[in-house]
């Protein structure tokens, strides 16, 4: 019964998510293939990108206030013109079932994706309940590394390469190379003093 109170949940949730982004959903097709490398200049493309905003981020040199309101003027601005230029070139004829059955494959993976997100992060709060010990020791070292990265290097630049990870996470996901390197990592020969006897 739990389960099938999940499964309608998640489908009520990719439908709210669909109605969300109706206005975006001739934009969110090609989208789809360039997040996931779908030709090799995809991931050139992102960084290069990214990579510009943040040029034209570093020259403008504005304050913190001044840099998110362009920031959000940016994405007002995109939000408000993607769906008018989306509409004015394709039209409602455009729209094929094959069309509708890859938006909502989007969709229900990006329900997909956020749920194991909130499930992860729900798993690392109930280590406080089950393991304070455990929870304490991984919060500080995460949040002492954290504040140690920060202090040695230029905010920008850090927030350049979380958006480049954030960016390219989906496609390194979609090849395997994340798989391939955890597995390169686990047939690497471990020292001494970490072998287990």
């Amino acid at each position: 019964m739990a389960e099938s109170t999940i499964v309608q949940n998640q489908e009520h949730q990719v439908k709210k998510l669909k109605r969300f982004l109706e206005g975006w959903r001739m934009a969110i097709l090609p989208l789809k293939s360039v997040i996931l490398w779908e030709q090799q200049w995809h991931p050139c493309a992102i960084v290069g990108s990214v990579s510009i905003l943040f040029l034209i981020i570093w020259l403008l040199d504005l304050n913190s206030i001044a840099t998110l309101a362009v920031i959000g003027l940016i994405l007002n601005l995109i939000d408000f013109s993607v769906p008018v230029i989306c509409n004015s070139l394709y039209g409602p004829s455009s729209w094929t079932g094959q069309h509708e059955k890859m938006f909502e494959d989007i969709c229900k993976n990006m329900v997909a994706s956020y749920n194991k997100g909130l499930q992860n992060i729900r798993m690392f709060y109930s280590l406080r309940e089950t393991s304070p010990c455990m929870y304490y020791i991984i919060s500080i070292t995460v949040l002492c590394t954290l504040a140690w990265i920060a202090s040695s290097m230029n905010n920008i630049f850090l927030v350049y390469l979380l958006s480049i990870v954030m960016v390219l996470w989906p496609g390194l996901r979609s090849k395997g190379i994340f798989n391939m390197i955890l597995s390169l990592v686990n047939m690497a020969p471990k020292a001494a003093f970490l072998k287990s006897e």
